[in-house]
């Protein structure tokens, strides 16, 4: 190399660089993620897919007709991998959710399920529950490109303003409405008291009044709140002219225990800081009053706090407002606050309102305000505790008193002595009754002790407790409007139309001398003077009350607060709940029509109310009123919605759609709050709803109440009904503390009703009778008498409780009773007097047992006299009267049928299960068999109605409409779970027309299948078989059912009229009336055979069988005496004796399905070995299920058992495997035990279930 040559520099070799073990970490952690990622995605595509595709198939099937329901057990036992699931109540059933967890796609499942479990429809990819209403709520402002197009006059400059706005909370707990306005109202007292700024709460009706064009906007405030309680909290400010202003809080996590409670405590302190800091972000500015260590309040304003009327108490909230806000806060006044916001928190929570939340919320903060200040002192935890109990957190209360009691308070100079009701609030929270009528002799504690018992008594279980609490605290203060609004939740028709007929009227006067003692304006003051002195005689009540309302409502701003707006907004709420309460007991107990006048007068004065459209909607004209219900959907705020307005939500089903109804109970329902009267009303509602409440949301409910108030008797009450081993554990105790509840005591006796001990159900019902006697106990016991088969003891029993004073129509109903007992032995001349006298209470039913009596009598024309009154008097009953004329053949059919026909076609509607069922009636009496045909199927498929399924099923027998009538009969034989007696009888009908032209009638089966129908099927049953027989040509026996059918004691019953029409109609002679439902003698071996059912429930088999033995004397080839006396000696182990009836079952009915089943669990699974034979059980068990044209669960499982007992496993799983698809909720359990032990290679056996 020469000098010359460049040095050509070797470039540094790259050596690869070394990762840190963090920057490691943060690899391998994407990398994990990315995996876990895609596995996620792939199961959660993999179970959505494979559930759906097995979904799809079964309902294919179902749809095909296989006469097997799809059900919720066999649907749960078809979802693949792991999704989250979640259900909502609907008025049909619920709805079932089940997703998969995806970042990039929906993968998610929605079935609908009937009451029974039956699966309905499928959807995917639906949105989560709750996303209709997000979507409906109004957004905050953060999310808005354009500004609210209402808002506020410049009048608001300095006044805090706040709209509402739904909470997003994804915590149990805290998702109702008191949550929401805790945030909201610890935000208003941070303007008003950390600022000293005037302020006004879009939560109160009436205070904020918003308008076009404005120059300001209301705040918006944003409270989220996370699974795991985290709370973030965004406050904004619109500008007209420039961007919003935000705030937000720093996030906090709430306890998982005491999350209400903190939430309170967190809130508060945000009054005093964070929100006043926020404030001042928004552009307010100002500067809290002084704080004064001690202050005194004025004996006026004391003297308020102990008169329970809202109005007083909004002008003592006013007073105290304006004290601190002049003269500074102090402990007393804070206190005063409390008392006051919480008394009218109770005092209006029977409101269709969000007020009373809006009170109760700012009594517990101001509650813990005043416990802030005072360093934890007793006298401010007492005070606390009085907010807790009124907002219905008794338990929370009552740690507060326990927490005073720990602390051993020594009253001296330095310490305000505890406030002397105390105990009073004890008292209440832990349930001591006697404590607090001893408190209402003291003049100190009188006023509160007497309003706490009025809570305490229950409207519906304890009338009596009731009754004398409202008239003591009417004395005391007769503008008391919640306990007379309590006064028309009694259910005794009497009681009702005293209250809304004179008690809600009577309560205005006392409401306007109140309004002279506030702070409304001279001039208005008055008119209320000249109308209370009648110096104006041409001033009704009405319109001094339509002119007041307007005033206040109209009233611009000023600085009193709460607004006199507010104020104005109350009375309305009052008045509308009023003219509520007239309406529904007029046009629904006593089944009197709202003509257009009074419609016209009620509606002026609620005019402007939110729910004015629910009045309108009481018109007897069904169009009318399904416009009016479309308004109200159009206009009603979801954020005001609640459950103590369950009637307006509950009558969306009927006169809007279900759809309507199921977005309104969702709606109200997410308002909803843990506190004491919300899950009561929660649990009533759903009560309401369901013929059986069912027993987990029971459970639910008595779980939350147990938490929050755990000493109430509807608590207790709740926990006995849903939970036995509570109630065994605690009876003694129970009985011991609420021995002198009436309304403990009768679910007391419910219980040892449900586990079948009498004895010991006797024993309570006569001790409740002791301390409380009413109606209702009396007829309980009486029923208890009558199961027994005691009919003498009925009968004295029921007599002794007419001598009760009647507050309704108990005595009438007795006397129904009374003379129903009488006519079915015959006796008409002593069940006239009585059966008149129900009559003269002019109810429907008492009307129908007098006409009912006439008719006995043979007097026509007096009978028809009291139909015509019961079908002019009652929509529900305006075909009574025809089908009367139709079935007897007397009377003025003419106008009778005009009177049915505009309640028929005047107003048509498919809603209404009663009404499209009687059209259908209606138009087969007219011969209109088709249109009958149609609106019968369209029935049945709406409502799932038996009766009107297997009528639709011989009109399309009559009408050769062959495919018609075998599709509806294998769909009513599937209903076994619902109604065994009808699913038998399709079952009966499909077996006879697998061979049409060699029909065989088994009259012996029928005759057992009538025994073992409730009343009132029998008749039914007559005309069916009667009409199935006579169209196929059987007509011995057609003949015999059909006159069976017509001369049925139970002529309310739609088959009698038709039964008779018919026979009329081929000049056939009707005979006479019989006194029984059953014929030929068959009446008095149903009663017995009830008996042996009742028996072997109590487990009392050998009762059972002394009784069939009796029935079997008498009847002795009745197969269903038969196969219960079997049924009574497998409960003895005797299988010997059990094998011998159901042998003896088949000797006379050789082909009877049931006998071959039960002979089945004999021979397959019975605890001697000497009977089992798993030949003979295979046998039986094939025989069964051949014999079935529609199989139901029961056949299925009788197959897996004998396919076990034979060793084939693999079938045995196959059959259990039906079971679970078609068997009833009841039966999961024990079904999947049986599935277990098949897939283990084991037959099952009895000897097992020990």
């Amino acid at each position: 190399m020469t000098d010359a040559e460049p040095i050509q520099e070797t470039a540094p070799q790259e050596t690869k660089k070394k990762r840190s073990p963090v920057e490691r970490a943060v690899v391998w952690g994407l990398i994990a993620v990315i995996l876990l990622v895609v596995l996620n995605e792939w199961g959660s595509r993999s179970g959505y897919d494979s559930t759906l595709a097995a979904l799809q198939k079964r309902i294919a099937l179902s749809d095909q007709g296989d006469g097997n329901d799809f059900s919720i057990a066999e649907a749960k036992a078809l979802v693949k991998g792991f999704p989250y699931g979640e259900e909502r109540l609907t008025k049909s059933g619920k709805e079932l959710q089940y997703r998969w967890l995806s970042l990039f796609r929906t993968y998610a499942i929605q079935l609908s399920l009937a009451n029974d479990g039956e699966i309905l429809s499928l959807k995917t990819d639906v949105e989560p529950f709750g996303a209709e209403q997000a979507k409906k709520a109004p957004q905050i402002a953060a999310q808005q490109l354009s500004l609210p197009e209402k808002g506020l006059s410049e009048e608001y400059q300095d006044v805090v303003v706040l709209t509402t706005d739904q909470i997003d909370s994804q915590a149990d707990g805290l998702k109702g409405m008191l949550v929401r306005e805790i945030v909201r109202q610890a935000l208003l007292i941070g303007g008003r008291d950390g600022l000293g700024l005037q302020t006004r709460d879009g939560s109160l009706r009436g205070e904020v009044l918003l308008i076009d064009q404005p120059e300001l906007f209301p705040l918006q405030l944003a409270t989220h709140i996370n699974r795991d309680r985290e709370v973030d909290i965004d406050l904004i400010r619109p500008l007209k002219d420039a961007q919003p202003v935000r705030w937000k809080s720093e996030r906090f996590t709430l306890p998982e225990e005491g999350a209400f409670e903190t939430l309170i405590e967190k809130s508060e302190a945000l009054s005093r800081g964070e929100f006043v800091e926020g404030l001042k972000t928004m552009g307010y500015s100002g500067s809290a009053p002084q704080w004064q260590e001690k202050s005194t309040i004025p004996d006026e304003t004391l003297q308020k706090l102990n008169e329970w009327n809202f109005i007083t108490q909004y002008t003592a909230i006013q007073n105290l407002h304006k004290a601190i806000a002049e003269e500074g806060e102090s402990p007393e006044r804070l206190g005063a606050l409390v008392r006051a916001y919480a008394n009218l928190g109770s005092l209006t929570d029977y409101l269709w309102s969000p007020a009373h939340k809006v009170f109760k919320a700012r009594a517990l903060l101001y509650a813990e305000r005043l416990k802030a200040r005072t360093d934890s002192s007793p006298w401010a935890l007492a005070h606390r505790a009085y907010a807790r109990t009124f907002a219905g957190r008794h338990q929370s209360a009552l740690v507060d008193l326990e927490t005073i009691r720990s602390k051993n308070q020594q009253t001296d100079g330095q310490q305000r002595p505890l406030p002397e009701w105390v105990e009073v609030l004890e008292a209440y929270c832990s349930y001591q009754p006697d404590l607090l009528e001893q408190a209402a002799e003291n003049d100190q504690t009188r006023n509160l002790a007497v309003y706490l018992r009025c809570l305490l008594a229950d409207p519906v279980l304890d009338k009596k407790q009731m009754l004398a609490s409202t008239e003591q605290m009417l004395k005391l203060e007769p503008a008391c409007c919640q306990v007379v609004d309590r006064l028309c939740q009694v259910r005794a028709l009497g009681v009702q139309r005293m209250a809304t007929e004179h008690r809600l009227d009577e309560l205005w006067p006392k409401l306007h001398q109140k309004l002279l003692e506030s702070n409304m304006g001279t001039p208005l003051k008055g008119t209320i003077q000249r109308y209370l002195s009648a110096l104006d005689a041409l001033t009704s009540e009405e319109k001094t009350r339509l002119t007041v309302i307007k005033f206040l409502k109209d009233t611009q701003p000023n600085e009193i607060e709460p607004s006199l707006n507010g104020l104005g907004q109350l009375l309305q709420d009052v008045s509308f709940i009023h003219v509520y309460r007239k309406l529904s007991v007029q046009t629904g107990s006593l089944g009197i029509p709202a003509d257009a006048d009074e419609l016209t007068d009620y509606l002026k004065l609620v005019k402007g109310h939110p729910y004015e459209q629910v009045i309108a909607s009481f018109t007897s004209d069904q169009p009318q009123a399904k416009i009016a219900y479309e308004k109200l959907m159009q206009t009603y705020d979801p954020c005001e919605l609640e459950l103590n307005a369950f009637p307006l939500i509950k009558n969306a089903s009927y006169k809007l759609s279900p759809n309507a109804f199921n977005q309104l109970y969702r709606e109200a329902g997410e308002n909803a709050d843990f506190v004491y009267e919300d899950q009561l009303q929660r649990m009533r509602c759903l009560q309401q709803l369901l013929s059986e409440t069912r027993q987990e949301q029971n459970s639910e409910f008595a779980e939350i109440l147990m938490k929050v108030s755990p000493h109430m008797p509807q608590t207790v009450i709740l926990n006995i009904k849903t939970d036995k081993e509570y109630f065994e554990n605690h009876k003694a105790e129970l009985m011991e503390r609420y021995g002198k509840s009436p309304e403990v005591l009768t679910a007391v006796a419910n219980r040892y009703l449900a586990d079948q001990n009498d004895t010991q159900a006797e024993e309570v019902l006569k001790r409740r009778i002791e301390i409380a006697p009413d109606h209702e106990t009396y007829t309980s016991l009486a029923n208890l008498y009558y199961n027994r088969g005691e009919k003498e003891k009925w009968k004295e029993t029921l007599e002794t409780a007419l001598e009760l004073t009647s507050l309704g129509l108990e005595n009438a109903s007795i006397r129904s009773k009374l003379a129903y007992y009488h006519m079915h032995r015959g006796e008409w001349e002593q069940a006239k007097p009585l059966a008149v006298q129900a009559a003269m209470s002019y109810s429907a039913w008492g009307l129908l047992t007098a006409a009912y009596c006439y008719e006995g009598l043979g007097e026509l024309e007096q009978a028809e006299q009291y139909h015509r009154a019961c079908s002019m008097q009652y929509a529900g009953s305006a075909t009574g009267w025809y089908f009367f004329c139709v079935r007897t053949g007397y009377g003025d059919i003419d106008s009778a049928r005009q009177v049915a026909e505009q309640r028929l076609l005047a107003n048509p509607s498919t809603t209404d299960f009663y009404l499209t069922m009687e059209l259908g009636v209606f138009q087969l009496t007219q011969g209109l068999k088709s249109k009958a045909f149609d609106t019968l199927l369209a029935t049945y498929q709406k409502h799932n109605d038996g009766y009107c399924g297997l009528l639709a099923a011989l009109i399309a027998d009559d009408l050769e409409l062959h495919d018609e009538r075998d599709d509806l009969l294998k769909q009513i034989a599937g209903m076994w779970n619902q109604d065994f007696g009808k699913a038998e009888l399709a079952n009966i009908f499909q077996t006879l027309l697998q061979n049409p032209d060699q029909m065989e009638w088994n009259a012996n089966r029928f005759q057992s299948l009538l025994v073992q129908i409730q009343d009132g099927s029998p008749t039914n049953f007559y005309y069916f078989a009667g009409k199935f027989l006579e169209q196929h040509g059987q007509e011995k026996w057609a003949n015999i059912y059909l006159q069976s059918a017509a001369t049925s004691s139970a002529t309310n019953k739609y088959n009698c009229m038709l039964a008779a029409q018919h026979l009329r109609s081929k000049n056939i002679e009707i005979h006479d009336r019989r006194t029984t439902e059953l014929d030929a003698g068959y009446a008095a071996a149903r009663q017995q055979l009830q008996q042996v059912t009742r028996l072997l429930q109590k487990g009392k088999p050998q009762e059972a069988i002394d009784i069939c033995d009796a029935v079997l004397k008498s009847k002795p080839e009745l197969i269903a005496a038969l196969m219960s006396r079997g049924q009574a000696h497998e409960a003895l182990k005797n299988d010997k004796a059990a094998l011998a009836d159901y042998q003896r079952a088949l000797e006379i009915d050789p082909d009877y399905w049931l006998a071959h089943n039960n002979l089945t669990y004999i021979y397959a699974a019975s605890e001697q070995e000497e009977f089992r034979d798993k030949a003979a059980a295979l046998q039986h068990a094939q025989r069964a299920f051949d014999l079935q044209p529609t199989k139901f669960w029961g056949n299925y499982s009788a197959m897996a058992v004998a396919y076990a007992a034979n060793g084939q496993f693999e079938k045995a799983i196959e059959m259990q495997n039906q079971v679970l698809r078609l068997g009833p909720e009841s039966q999961r359990l024990e079904t999947v035990r049986r599935l277990s032990l098949f897939r283990e290679g084991k037959p099952y056996l009895r000897s097992a279930e020990k």
